[in-house]
């Protein structure tokens, strides 16, 4: 029994052990905002995400297309989201595209730029297949009322080796 009672104590004293290496770490990078403390650990964009699949974009009401469909729709005019780094907007983004913000303060995104009309063309890209932040913020207008709301799976980096218009900031 004193050996049972010494393997719970061990498991609990290495959990708290954790915990407090994870909290120290965690509040090197500690946000306050509004009283309330966020912390984060910063970690490179492939391994931060996990795109989700096609089939729950579309069970979300989010319609996800590929570079030619994205092609099509740039020539008709639509209007296109750019989910990527500020640094790497700055650098190049599909002609026309404007930028969506992250506010990691917030774990948020601010979409700048929302056309009035609930039914216009929105397509939403970041940097491909293994990024969720475009789809995500293609929820986040989805959930405002916009009807015609495109999740571009390819992204940036497909859109660019394919040749098609791009401007930097």
């Amino acid at each position: 029994m004193f050996f049972l009672v010494k393997e719970g104590f061990k498991k609990i004293f290495i959990k708290l052990l954790l915990l407090s290496v994870v909290c120290i770490v965690s509040s090197l990078n500690a946000v306050d905002y509004g009283g309330e403390k966020s912390y984060m650990l910063k970690l490179p964009y492939k391994a931060c995400t996990v795109s989700p699949i096609p089939r729950e974009a579309l069970e979300a009401g989010i319609i996800p297309i590929n570079t030619s469909k994205a092609k099509k729709f740039f020539i008709e005019g639509a209007l296109f989201y750019d989910a990527r780094k500020k640094s790497d907007y700055n650098k190049a983004h599909i002609k026309d595209a404007k930028p969506i913000i992250f506010d990691d303060s917030k774990a948020k995104h601010t979409v700048i730029s929302l056309p009035k009309s609930l039914d216009k063309n929105m397509i939403f890209y970041c940097y491909g297949d293994s990024c969720a932040s475009s789809y995500e913020a293609a929820l986040a207008v989805r959930k405002h009322g916009y009807k015609n709301v495109f999740w571009y799976v390819n992204g940036f980096d497909d859109w660019k080796k394919k040749g098609y218009p791009v401007e930097s900031k």
